[in-house]
Protein backbone atom coordinates (compact mmCIF):
# COMPACT_ATOMS: atom_id res chain seq x y z
CA UNK A 1 0.00 0.00 0.00
CA UNK A 2 1.49 3.18 -1.04
CA UNK A 3 2.04 6.21 1.40
CA UNK A 4 -0.45 8.91 1.52
CA UNK A 5 1.25 12.26 -0.29
CA UNK A 6 0.00 15.54 -0.42
CA UNK A 7 0.92 17.39 -3.77
CA UNK A 8 2.42 20.55 -2.82
CA UNK A 9 1.82 22.20 -6.10
CA UNK A 10 -1.78 22.50 -5.39
CA UNK A 11 -1.33 23.00 -1.79
CA UNK A 12 0.75 26.38 -2.77
CA UNK A 13 -2.13 27.37 -4.89
CA UNK A 14 -5.09 27.19 -2.52
CA UNK A 15 -2.64 28.85 0.03
CA UNK A 16 -1.44 31.75 -2.67
CA UNK A 17 -5.88 31.87 -3.18
CA UNK A 18 -6.80 32.14 0.26
CA UNK A 19 -4.42 34.90 0.53
CA UNK A 20 -5.27 36.55 -2.61
CA UNK A 21 -8.86 36.64 -0.99
CA UNK A 22 -7.86 37.64 2.19
CA UNK A 23 -6.22 40.40 1.22
CA UNK A 24 -8.89 41.73 -1.52
CA UNK A 25 -11.41 41.86 1.24
CA UNK A 26 -9.24 43.73 3.77
CA UNK A 27 -8.66 46.42 1.40
CA UNK A 28 -12.47 46.48 0.31
CA UNK A 29 -12.94 46.69 3.66
CA UNK A 30 -10.09 49.63 4.10
CA UNK A 31 -11.53 51.75 1.58
CA UNK A 32 -14.77 51.68 3.44
CA UNK A 33 -15.96 53.83 7.13
CA UNK A 34 -12.96 51.35 9.13
CA UNK A 35 -9.92 52.40 6.68
CA UNK A 36 -8.94 54.79 10.37
CA UNK A 37 -8.77 51.30 11.84
CA UNK A 38 -5.99 48.80 11.94
CA UNK A 39 -7.16 46.53 8.56
CA UNK A 40 -4.26 48.84 6.30
CA UNK A 41 -1.21 47.01 8.50
CA UNK A 42 -2.84 43.77 8.13
CA UNK A 43 -3.76 44.30 4.00
CA UNK A 44 -0.30 45.01 3.50
CA UNK A 45 0.87 41.96 5.41
CA UNK A 46 -1.61 39.76 3.94
CA UNK A 47 -0.18 41.17 0.45
CA UNK A 48 3.60 40.70 1.27
CA UNK A 49 2.59 36.76 2.21
CA UNK A 50 1.39 36.23 -0.84
CA UNK A 51 4.11 37.92 -2.54
CA UNK A 52 6.44 35.59 -0.08
CA UNK A 53 4.90 32.42 -1.75
CA UNK A 54 4.48 33.73 -5.04
CA UNK A 55 8.19 33.52 -4.24
CA UNK A 56 8.91 30.62 -3.36
CA UNK A 57 6.35 29.35 -6.18
CA UNK A 58 8.40 30.55 -8.38
CA UNK A 59 11.25 28.15 -7.66
CA UNK A 60 10.27 25.98 -10.65
CA UNK A 61 11.69 29.25 -12.61
CA UNK A 62 13.79 31.12 -10.87
CA UNK A 63 17.24 30.16 -9.10
CA UNK A 64 17.11 28.68 -5.78
CA UNK A 65 18.29 31.50 -3.82
CA UNK A 66 16.28 34.28 -5.48
CA UNK A 67 13.73 31.98 -4.34
CA UNK A 68 14.81 31.11 -0.94
CA UNK A 69 16.14 34.74 -0.26
CA UNK A 70 13.04 36.70 -1.51
CA UNK A 71 10.43 34.12 -0.58
CA UNK A 72 11.72 33.97 3.35
CA UNK A 73 12.02 37.38 3.47
CA UNK A 74 8.79 38.37 2.55
CA UNK A 75 7.14 36.01 4.80
CA UNK A 76 9.50 37.13 7.63
CA UNK A 77 8.30 40.93 6.72
CA UNK A 78 4.47 39.89 6.52
CA UNK A 79 4.41 38.16 9.81
CA UNK A 80 5.89 41.22 11.32
CA UNK A 81 3.51 43.88 10.25
CA UNK A 82 0.33 41.24 11.22
CA UNK A 83 2.17 41.84 14.26
CA UNK A 84 2.24 45.60 14.03
CA UNK A 85 -1.11 45.38 13.44
CA UNK A 86 -1.87 43.49 16.69
CA UNK A 87 -0.01 46.02 19.13
CA UNK A 88 -1.41 48.88 17.64
CA UNK A 89 -4.69 47.62 17.75
CA UNK A 90 -4.62 46.47 21.46
CA UNK A 91 -2.22 48.64 22.72
CA UNK A 92 -2.56 51.76 20.90
CA UNK A 93 1.31 51.67 19.91
CA UNK A 94 3.81 49.97 17.68
CA UNK A 95 6.48 47.11 17.56
CA UNK A 96 10.19 47.82 18.89
CA UNK A 97 11.88 49.49 15.82
CA UNK A 98 14.64 46.93 16.07
CA UNK A 99 11.95 44.44 15.42
CA UNK A 100 11.58 45.28 12.34
CA UNK A 101 14.97 45.34 11.36
CA UNK A 102 16.08 41.54 13.53
CA UNK A 103 12.55 40.19 12.19
CA UNK A 104 13.20 40.23 7.89
CA UNK A 105 16.91 40.34 8.88
CA UNK A 106 17.25 37.25 10.21
CA UNK A 107 15.62 35.24 7.72
CA UNK A 108 17.61 36.99 5.54
CA UNK A 109 20.63 36.18 7.10
CA UNK A 110 19.62 32.39 7.87
CA UNK A 111 18.97 31.56 4.35
CA UNK A 112 22.01 32.95 2.87
CA UNK A 113 24.04 31.34 5.23
CA UNK A 114 22.10 28.17 4.36
CA UNK A 115 21.38 27.97 1.03
CA UNK A 116 23.99 25.48 0.67
CA UNK A 117 22.80 23.07 3.35
CA UNK A 118 20.51 20.45 3.30
CA UNK A 119 16.40 21.91 2.80
CA UNK A 120 15.59 20.03 5.34
CA UNK A 121 18.04 21.95 7.84
CA UNK A 122 17.03 25.20 5.99
CA UNK A 123 13.24 24.22 6.42
CA UNK A 124 13.43 23.76 10.34
CA UNK A 125 15.76 26.83 11.22
CA UNK A 126 13.54 28.78 8.82
CA UNK A 127 9.86 27.75 10.80
CA UNK A 128 11.39 28.18 14.13
CA UNK A 129 12.28 31.87 13.03
CA UNK A 130 8.73 32.34 12.00
CA UNK A 131 7.70 30.76 14.85
CA UNK A 132 9.24 33.12 17.18
CA UNK A 133 8.18 36.29 14.83
CA UNK A 134 4.94 35.32 15.76
CA UNK A 135 5.50 35.20 19.74
CA UNK A 136 4.82 39.35 20.30
CA UNK A 137 1.94 39.13 19.05
CA UNK A 138 0.78 36.50 20.52
CA UNK A 139 1.88 37.41 23.93
CA UNK A 140 -0.18 40.56 23.22
CA UNK A 141 -3.26 38.79 22.25
CA UNK A 142 -3.34 36.42 25.32
CA UNK A 143 -2.72 39.42 27.57
CA UNK A 144 -4.32 42.63 27.11
CA UNK A 145 -5.68 41.98 23.87
CA UNK A 146 -7.61 38.48 25.61
CA UNK A 147 -10.04 41.25 27.79
CA UNK A 148 -10.50 43.55 24.39
CA UNK A 149 -12.79 42.27 21.56
CA UNK A 150 -13.48 38.86 21.89
CA UNK A 151 -12.90 38.18 18.13
CA UNK A 152 -9.60 38.48 19.30
CA UNK A 153 -9.49 35.74 20.80
CA UNK A 154 -9.78 33.59 17.96
CA UNK A 155 -6.94 35.68 16.10
CA UNK A 156 -5.03 34.47 19.04
CA UNK A 157 -6.09 30.77 19.16
CA UNK A 158 -5.08 31.02 15.49
CA UNK A 159 -1.38 32.29 16.04
CA UNK A 160 -0.90 29.70 18.54
CA UNK A 161 -2.09 26.90 16.52
CA UNK A 162 0.00 28.96 13.44
CA UNK A 163 3.52 29.08 15.75
CA UNK A 164 2.62 25.40 17.45
CA UNK A 165 2.23 23.85 13.51
CA UNK A 166 5.57 25.71 12.30
CA UNK A 167 7.33 24.50 15.44
CA UNK A 168 5.79 20.70 14.90
CA UNK A 169 7.55 21.09 11.16
CA UNK A 170 10.47 21.75 12.12
CA UNK A 171 10.70 18.71 14.39
CA UNK A 172 9.40 17.07 11.37
CA UNK A 173 12.21 18.24 8.75
CA UNK A 174 14.93 17.58 10.98
CA UNK A 175 13.79 14.02 12.04
CA UNK A 176 12.62 13.09 8.70
CA UNK A 177 14.93 14.50 6.24
CA UNK A 178 14.05 12.10 3.41
CA UNK A 179 10.76 14.67 3.02
CA UNK A 180 12.32 17.56 2.66
CA UNK A 181 14.25 16.49 -0.86
CA UNK A 182 12.87 19.24 -2.62
CA UNK A 183 10.29 22.14 -1.61
CA UNK A 184 7.77 20.39 -3.99
CA UNK A 185 7.84 17.00 -2.69
CA UNK A 186 4.53 15.07 -2.55
CA UNK A 187 4.89 14.49 1.70
CA UNK A 188 2.33 13.68 4.29
CA UNK A 189 3.85 15.58 6.99
CA UNK A 190 5.43 18.41 4.88
CA UNK A 191 2.02 18.94 3.20
CA UNK A 192 -0.02 19.18 6.37
CA UNK A 193 2.69 21.10 8.37
CA UNK A 194 3.00 23.85 5.63
CA UNK A 195 -0.87 24.15 4.91
CA UNK A 196 -1.78 24.22 8.97
CA UNK A 197 1.00 26.51 9.32
CA UNK A 198 -0.56 29.10 7.00
CA UNK A 199 -4.02 28.12 6.60
CA UNK A 200 -4.06 29.39 10.38
CA UNK A 201 -2.39 33.06 9.37
CA UNK A 202 -5.91 32.77 6.96
CA UNK A 203 -7.84 32.43 9.60
CA UNK A 204 -6.40 34.74 12.16
CA UNK A 205 -7.03 37.67 9.12
CA UNK A 206 -10.83 37.21 9.03
CA UNK A 207 -10.54 37.21 12.91
CA UNK A 208 -8.71 40.38 12.84
CA UNK A 209 -11.66 41.87 10.59
CA UNK A 210 -14.26 40.75 12.81
CA UNK A 211 -12.43 42.46 15.90
CA UNK A 212 -12.31 45.83 13.83
CA UNK A 213 -16.06 45.56 12.74
CA UNK A 214 -16.48 44.67 16.79
CA UNK A 215 -14.75 47.61 17.84
CA UNK A 216 -16.35 50.22 15.15
CA UNK A 217 -19.89 48.65 16.91
CA UNK A 218 -18.69 49.65 20.18
CA UNK A 219 -17.84 53.03 19.12
CA UNK A 220 -21.19 53.68 17.48
CA UNK A 221 -23.08 52.40 20.53
CA UNK A 222 -20.61 54.92 22.62
CA UNK A 223 -21.34 57.70 20.44
CA UNK A 224 -24.75 57.15 20.21
CA UNK A 225 -25.09 57.63 24.44
CA UNK A 226 -22.37 59.73 25.09
CA UNK A 227 -21.38 63.35 24.97
CA UNK A 228 -18.07 63.32 22.77
CA UNK A 229 -16.38 66.65 24.46
CA UNK A 230 -16.96 65.61 27.82
CA UNK A 231 -17.62 61.90 28.01
CA UNK A 232 -20.64 61.97 29.98
CA UNK A 233 -23.71 60.49 29.52
CA UNK A 234 -26.06 62.41 26.57
CA UNK A 235 -29.24 63.81 27.45
CA UNK A 236 -31.36 61.03 26.10
CA UNK A 237 -28.95 58.08 27.95
CA UNK A 238 -29.09 59.74 31.45
CA UNK A 239 -33.00 60.27 31.39
CA UNK A 240 -33.61 56.88 30.38
CA UNK A 241 -31.11 55.66 33.72
CA UNK A 242 -33.01 58.44 35.59
CA UNK A 243 -36.09 56.54 34.94
CA UNK A 244 -34.86 52.89 35.97
CA UNK A 245 -32.97 54.22 39.25
CA UNK A 246 -36.20 55.48 40.07
CA UNK A 247 -38.22 52.19 39.32
CA UNK A 248 -35.40 50.44 41.01
CA UNK A 249 -35.90 52.67 44.09
CA UNK A 250 -39.41 52.57 44.75
CA UNK A 251 -38.82 48.42 44.94
CA UNK A 252 -36.10 48.39 47.41
CA UNK A 253 -37.61 51.45 49.50
CA UNK A 254 -34.67 53.49 48.56
CA UNK A 255 -34.33 56.94 47.68
CA UNK A 256 -32.54 58.82 44.81
CA UNK A 257 -31.09 62.09 44.87
CA UNK A 258 -30.90 64.14 41.34
CA UNK A 259 -28.90 66.97 40.84
CA UNK A 260 -28.70 69.94 38.62
CA UNK A 261 -25.29 71.06 37.98
CA UNK A 262 -24.62 74.42 35.97
CA UNK A 263 -21.28 76.43 35.56
CA UNK A 264 -21.44 79.97 36.62
CA UNK A 265 -21.15 82.66 34.26
CA UNK A 266 -20.25 80.13 31.41
CA UNK A 267 -20.97 82.65 28.43
CA UNK A 268 -18.61 85.35 30.15
CA UNK A 269 -15.49 82.70 29.73
CA UNK A 270 -16.84 82.16 26.39
CA UNK A 271 -16.67 85.46 25.64
CA UNK A 272 -13.90 86.65 27.54
CA UNK A 273 -11.29 83.51 27.15
CA UNK A 274 -12.23 81.53 23.88
CA UNK A 275 -15.07 79.01 22.83
CA UNK A 276 -11.57 76.21 22.92
CA UNK A 277 -10.96 77.80 27.20
CA UNK A 278 -14.77 77.09 27.31
CA UNK A 279 -14.03 73.61 26.22
CA UNK A 280 -11.62 72.76 28.27
CA UNK A 281 -13.71 74.02 31.28
CA UNK A 282 -15.98 71.81 30.90
CA UNK A 283 -13.82 68.59 29.91
CA UNK A 284 -11.97 69.49 33.39
CA UNK A 285 -15.40 69.99 35.53
CA UNK A 286 -16.55 66.29 34.15
CA UNK A 287 -13.00 64.82 34.76
CA UNK A 288 -13.31 66.24 38.23
CA UNK A 289 -16.85 65.44 39.30
CA UNK A 290 -16.57 61.70 37.90
CA UNK A 291 -13.29 61.03 40.51
CA UNK A 292 -15.88 62.02 43.23
CA UNK A 293 -18.61 59.52 42.32
CA UNK A 294 -19.17 56.19 43.48
CA UNK A 295 -19.51 53.09 40.37
CA UNK A 296 -23.44 53.25 41.03
CA UNK A 297 -23.35 56.97 40.46
CA UNK A 298 -24.53 58.57 36.90
CA UNK A 299 -23.49 61.80 35.22
CA UNK A 300 -24.91 62.95 32.08
CA UNK A 301 -24.74 66.34 30.30
CA UNK A 302 -28.20 67.60 30.18
CA UNK A 303 -26.75 70.18 27.25
CA UNK A 304 -24.48 73.34 27.18
CA UNK A 305 -23.18 74.08 30.82
CA UNK A 306 -25.57 71.97 32.55
CA UNK A 307 -25.22 68.37 34.06
CA UNK A 308 -26.82 65.99 36.22
CA UNK A 309 -26.21 63.19 38.49
CA UNK A 310 -28.12 60.69 39.76
CA UNK A 311 -27.09 59.19 42.31
CA UNK A 312 -29.02 56.01 43.75
CA UNK A 313 -29.83 55.12 47.71
CA UNK A 314 -28.36 58.66 48.55
CA UNK A 315 -30.63 61.02 51.05
CA UNK A 316 -30.40 64.94 50.86
CA UNK A 317 -28.06 64.97 53.16
CA UNK A 318 -25.74 62.70 51.62
CA UNK A 319 -25.96 64.44 48.11
CA UNK A 320 -25.31 67.77 49.79
CA UNK A 321 -22.56 66.57 51.40
CA UNK A 322 -21.04 65.30 47.75
CA UNK A 323 -22.17 68.05 45.85
CA UNK A 324 -20.36 70.61 48.27
CA UNK A 325 -17.15 69.12 47.79
CA UNK A 326 -18.02 68.70 44.25
CA UNK A 327 -18.57 72.89 44.54
CA UNK A 328 -15.49 73.43 46.26
CA UNK A 329 -13.22 70.96 44.31
CA UNK A 330 -14.28 73.25 40.77
CA UNK A 331 -13.61 76.67 42.71
CA UNK A 332 -10.12 75.08 43.38
CA UNK A 333 -9.51 74.22 40.06
CA UNK A 334 -7.23 76.37 38.21
CA UNK A 335 -7.14 76.46 34.11
CA UNK A 336 -5.80 78.30 31.43
CA UNK A 337 -6.70 79.42 28.04
CA UNK A 338 -4.51 79.58 24.97
CA UNK A 339 -2.77 82.47 25.53
CA UNK A 340 -1.98 81.34 28.98
CA UNK A 341 -4.05 83.49 30.59
CA UNK A 342 -5.54 81.57 33.99
CA UNK A 343 -9.22 81.86 34.73
CA UNK A 344 -11.53 79.94 37.03
CA UNK A 345 -15.14 77.98 37.31
CA UNK A 346 -17.72 78.28 39.70
CA UNK A 347 -21.10 76.05 39.74
CA UNK A 348 -24.30 75.84 41.18
CA UNK A 349 -26.44 73.07 41.66
CA UNK A 350 -29.96 72.19 43.03
CA UNK A 351 -30.85 68.93 44.44
CA UNK A 352 -34.35 67.15 44.29
CA UNK A 353 -35.13 63.34 46.43
CA UNK A 354 -37.34 61.29 45.44
CA UNK A 355 -37.90 59.29 48.62
CA UNK A 356 -40.14 56.12 48.60
CA UNK A 357 -43.21 57.37 49.93
CA UNK A 358 -43.31 61.11 47.47
CA UNK A 359 -43.62 58.51 43.85
CA UNK A 360 -41.77 61.28 42.25
CA UNK A 361 -41.71 60.57 38.31
CA UNK A 362 -38.71 62.10 36.54
CA UNK A 363 -40.30 65.06 34.69
CA UNK A 364 -41.38 65.73 38.67
CA UNK A 365 -38.07 65.40 40.19
CA UNK A 366 -36.33 68.10 37.19
CA UNK A 367 -38.61 70.31 37.64
CA UNK A 368 -37.98 70.40 41.50
CA UNK A 369 -34.55 70.30 40.97
CA UNK A 370 -34.83 73.44 38.46
CA UNK A 371 -36.33 74.97 41.15
CA UNK A 372 -33.40 74.46 43.83
CA UNK A 373 -30.80 75.43 40.42
CA UNK A 374 -32.64 78.46 40.94
CA UNK A 375 -32.72 79.57 43.73
CA UNK A 376 -29.02 78.39 44.30
CA UNK A 377 -28.01 81.02 41.19
CA UNK A 378 -30.17 84.04 42.76
CA UNK A 379 -28.36 83.66 46.33
CA UNK A 380 -25.47 84.52 44.43
CA UNK A 381 -23.94 81.49 42.72
CA UNK A 382 -20.87 79.19 43.38
CA UNK A 383 -23.56 77.28 45.81
CA UNK A 384 -25.57 74.34 46.23
CA UNK A 385 -29.19 73.94 47.07
CA UNK A 386 -31.54 71.45 48.09
CA UNK A 387 -35.27 71.55 47.75
CA UNK A 388 -37.44 71.46 51.09
CA UNK A 389 -40.40 72.79 50.00
CA UNK A 390 -43.96 71.70 48.80
CA UNK A 391 -43.93 68.54 46.24
CA UNK A 392 -46.27 68.91 42.71
CA UNK A 393 -48.79 66.41 42.22
CA UNK A 394 -47.74 62.70 41.07
CA UNK A 395 -46.32 62.84 37.19
CA UNK A 396 -48.97 60.57 36.26
CA UNK A 397 -51.61 63.46 37.37
CA UNK A 398 -49.33 66.37 35.79
CA UNK A 399 -49.33 63.96 32.45
CA UNK A 400 -52.95 63.28 32.79
CA UNK A 401 -54.02 67.41 32.87
CA UNK A 402 -51.15 68.21 30.08
CA UNK A 403 -52.34 65.30 27.31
Amino acid sequence: MSPVMLHIPTLMLALLSGFAMLGIQLWMAQRSRLRYLDLGLWTWGSWTLLAGFSMLAARVFLPTWISALAGNGLIALGIVIYCEGIFRHVLGRSLPRWWWWCGPGLAWVLTAWMLAWPLAVRTGAISLVFAALLMPGIAVLLGPGWRAESSLRSVALTLVLAATSLILRAVHAWRHPEDYLDLMQGSLGQGLTFLFSFICLIGAGFGFVLANFERIARRMEEMASTDTLTGCLNRGTADTLLRHALERGRREASPVAFVLLDLDHFKVINDSHGHPAGDTALRCFASEVRQRLRGSDVMGRWGGEEFVLILPATDGAGATSLVDQIREGIAALQLKDESGAPFNITVSAGIAVATPGLQLGAEQLFTLADQALYRAKGAGRNRVHVHEGPVMPPAADIIGRTA
